[in-house]
């Protein structure tokens, strides 16, 4: 044998003496029958799973959609004094004109843009018009009613800041995401 063959024959053996000892220090699972390998533990490759943030997290979703849920269903929607009575607020009887307009000019030409746009700015001028004659009001209710109400807004909010780490967490994670330089 040459030099250049030795050379590679004793790396070879140093290589194989490397390995020989590294499984000696890793945990190794037993071979795989499908390929093979042998699959080691190595716990700086798996990434690390907190159950109980995530179970933080997701009670803090919760308590926050139950705290929406209870003061939504204590808000009572209905329309004004004056809209009822006929006086403004819900009369939005001339933008059918436009409407019908949009709408032939669409069934003329279905390609037509201008149909389109028109009808579209209808609607949501409709859609605006229906909402703006709405009167919201939050009945009577006593203070303890109303803490309780928002306390799981508050829980939620907590449990949910909690779960990601605290402020400083957040930062982190906004940081790694590069949405704060």
């Amino acid at each position: 044998m040459n030099k250049k063959d030795e050379q590679i024959e004793q790396k070879l053996i140093e290589l194989e003496a490397r390995v020989v000892d590294e499984e000696k220090t890793s945990v190794s699972a037993p071979k795989s029958a499908s390929t093979g390998m042998t699959v080691t533990n190595n716990s700086n490759l798996e990434p690390q799973v907190d159950v109980g943030r995530d179970l933080q997290f997701f009670a803090g979703l919760g308590l926050i959609f139950t705290g929406i849920l209870m003061l939504f269903n204590h808000v009572r929607v209905g329309t004004g004094f004056f809209a009822m009575m006929g006086l403004g607020g819900g009369g939005f009887g001339l933008l059918m004109i436009p409407l019908l307009v949009g709408i032939g000019w669409a069934f003329y030409d279905s390609k037509s843009k201008w149909g389109w746009t028109i009808i579209s700015a209808t609607i949501g001028l409709i859609f605006f018009s229906i909402l703006s004659s709405l009167v919201m009001s939050f009945p009577g209710i006593s203070l303890l009613g109303l803490i309780m109400m928002l306390a799981p807004l508050a829980f939620g909010g907590a449990l949910l800041l909690k779960s990601m780490g605290g402020p400083k967490g957040v930062q982190q994670k906004m940081r790694e995401e590069r949405l704060i330089k």
